[in-house]
């Protein structure tokens, strides 16, 4: 089996992404410290197409080269805002018509593979130690986990951001001929 060239792989250029129609999937990154891992949901971000990030808090933003070298440039193809406070870009999605979901272990937080993703979605990714922030969890519609089967209780945030957007693009593309980005039932009108 050969590979395949780079110049025959389907990328599109920071142009032509732009025009293409994406999902409403937005990410809120709130107060995550690492800008590796910054930059390597910036690549997961653009790989999966995601609209938007916001970056929250205490989160590094654009540009920074330590950001730039692991995301070899996504931060140039998604869109992304810095607020301070992590509950406005919540509310501001929800009263777009988002659903928020954080991703993180609680009581009531179900397995990402069980879970039915709706659209249009954001997901709150939370710190490297401490977690998705309690008010937001609260301010949220709910919460989704990734099952662990080894002896750490969780995975680094960026591999999880990855996880979990590879399950909700799949959960979506499963749903037949047309995705719900493609549909008119798209009530985010393009906004994030």
């Amino acid at each position: 089996m050969s590979r395949k060239r780079r110049i025959d792989q389907h990328r599109a250029d920071a142009d032509s992404r732009s025009q293409r129609p994406r999902p409403g999937l937005v990410l809120i990154l709130d107060n995550i410290r690492s800008l590796t891992n910054v930059g390597s949901i910036f690549r997961a971000a653009d790989g999966f197409g995601v609209r938007k990030i916001y970056l929250c808090g205490i989160t590094p933003t654009p540009p920074r080269p330590e950001i730039a070298k692991i995301s070899l440039g996504a931060e140039d193809t998604i869109e992304w805002q810095h607020l301070e406070d992590p509950a406005v870009a919540v509310r501001k999605l929800q009263n777009d018509g988002y659903t928020v979901l954080s991703l993180e272990q609680t009581r009531e937080s179900e397995s990402i593979y069980d879970y039915q993703y709706p659209h249009p979605l954001a997901i709150v990714l939370g710190h490297e130690v401490v977690g998705v922030d309690e008010q937001i969890l609260f301010l949220g519609d709910g919460s989704v986990e990734i099952p662990m089967f080894g002896s750490k209780h969780s995975h680094n945030v960026a591999t999880s951001c990855g996880i979990l957007l590879s399950e909700v693009r799949r959960h979506w593309l499963g749903l037949g001929d047309s995705p719900p980005w493609l549909t008119p039932s798209d009530t985010s009108g393009g906004q994030a």
